[in-house]
């Protein structure tokens, strides 16, 4: 694979040069429009959820819907169906304390991914105890430059935002799953932060 390093010091002459702990925002970086990864039974996604390792595997794959088990770390046992990209899940068991479900009406494609596409999902839920109805809209932001460990790799950002949330993906032309994902609660403040496991150590 290969690697590109940049630094905010070489772009430091550009307006559009933001820094986010391991991202450098910037416009300059030209992706081709990427489409959406296929999954098969048996991928596994690795990463580091706010520093400690876990691994999620597919379980099963229907028509535009996947199954997932957390088959490693401290959700181990979760389980959760949805589109595996972006969408919100429309059943999840025993994550984080939680199992529930969430009609979807969707309108709008962001795939494949390019700068200005959007998408928005109307979100029906139920966790047994409380329910809720809201929006989550979506778009393709811009690109953006991530670094895990030594490799620092080209993406692009989207962003969705509903009533209680902001997530954050990067994703890249190189791996089926997100480079990084970040969720910010608006009124808490609560982080939740996943970064591909490429070999690098935690933090």
């Amino acid at each position: 694979m290969k690697k590109f390093v940049v630094s905010c010091a070489l772009l430091g002459a550009l307006a559009a040069c933001q820094t986010t702990n391991n991202v450098v925002r910037d416009t300059n970086v030209n992706l081709l429009s990427l489409a959406k990864p296929a999954l098969a039974v048996g991928d596994t996604y690795a990463y580091y959820r706010n520093g400690e390792h876990e691994v999620a595997t597919v379980t099963a794959v229907g028509d535009g819907v996947y199954s997932f088990e957390v088959t490693e770390g401290e959700d181990a046992g979760c389980t959760y169906v949805g589109d595996g990209f972006l969408a919100p899940d429309v059943k999840w068991a025993d994550c984080s304390g939680s199992t529930g479900t969430q009609t979807l009406t969707h309108t709008g494609d962001i795939w494949p991914l390019k700068i200005g596409n959007i998408e928005s999902y109307g979100i029906e839920g139920t966790d047994g105890t409380d329910s809720w109805t809201q929006t989550r809209d979506c778009s393709v932001i811009g690109t953006a430059m991530v670094t895990l460990g030594t490799s620092t790799i080209p993406t692009y950002e989207v962003v969705c935002k509903d009533s209680s949330n902001t997530r954050t993906w990067f994703y890249s032309q190189t791996h089926k799953f997100p480079v990084k994902y970040t969720k910010v609660h608006k009124k808490r403040g609560l982080v939740d932060v996943r970064e591909l496991d490429l070999g690098q150590k935690a933090g």
